[in-house]
């Protein structure tokens, strides 16, 4: 099948940029596997067993977990049971294998998996879940760089550096009248684990700044005040200085409870 023929190529690529382009990740935990799946590749929960991992494609997208590293890369490693394993991580930086499928990739660019069973491409328009973002330009050129086709389109591929992160990407340009940053549509998204209604980012923006206003007015007062009473009576300063403590207790509540507001208006 063209899937396994896709996975057999990229095996070259391994190969090719392994001494020349590292991978760098904070930890690992073993899965089992079916079949052999090369370092870079990215992977999906089993959905049969939570225990084991696929290449990841567009049929599972929604089960993307992490991306295969060599067991040497990882800070620190965790096995899993049985053979057939692979090292999986989910956080830190990675090479990651990744196509021109969906055309040049860009550094800051979301990565999402490719019809090509564990090759990444580039997020495109659609909501989807991404593996995380590139940190380096890919066009199909350089060291190590193979061909797969996809129908009648011949795509190129190789590795790049990726901060690892699991989420769910949102694209927002051209859908709403009013702007949302990509990147705090994705941070919602992240935070949410599900796809986030801009207006509900915008309300518990709105939250974030009454609070910060109140605080800074809060906190000009009291220290205002502060400084008055102690020019007027230098031995109070002991009581004034526990009295702006209280102030600074207080300022910090209305931030938690700020925070509890804007992630209750986010995952609701």
């Amino acid at each position: 099948m063209r899937h396994l023929r896709g996975l057999s190529q990229v095996a070259v690529v391994i190969v090719a940029l392994a001494a020349s382009a590292p991978a760098w990740a904070s930890l690992s935990q073993g899965f089992a596997t079916s079949a052999s799946i090369p370092p870079g590749s990215l992977v999906a929960l089993d959905a049969n067993s939570s225990g084991s991992v696929d290449a990841a494609d567009s049929l599972n997208v929604n089960r993307l977990f992490g991306v295969v590293v060599p067991p040497s890369s990882a800070s620190v490693s965790l096995s899993g049971t049985g053979s057939g394993q692979v090292q999986v991580v989910t956080s830190g930086t990675a090479n990651v294998l990744v196509s021109t499928a969906d055309g040049d990739i860009q550094v800051g660019d979301y990565i999402t998996v490719s019809s090509i069973a564990g090759v990444g491409e580039k997020a495109g328009a659609d909501s989807t879940r991404v593996v995380g973002t590139a940190q380096a330009n890919f066009n199909g050129t350089g060291d190590g760089v193979t061909q797969d086709t996809i129908g009648n389109a011949q795509v190129d591929i190789g590795q790049i550096p990726v901060v690892i992160g699991v989420s769910t990407y949102t694209s927002t340009a051209g859908k709403q009248s009013y702007v949302v940053p990509n990147w705090l549509q994705n941070l919602s998204n992240t935070l949410a684990g599900k796809s986030v209604s801009p207006i509900r980012i915008i309300i518990a923006g709105l939250i974030l700044l009454v609070s910060l206003v109140s605080i800074t007015v809060l906190l000009y007062a009291a220290v205002r005040n502060s400084i008055i009473s102690i020019g007027r009576n230098p031995l109070s300063r002991s009581s004034v200085l526990r009295g702006l403590l209280q102030v600074v207790l207080i300022a910090g509540g209305i931030l938690a409870l700020t925070a509890g507001a804007m992630y209750l208006v986010i995952v609701r």
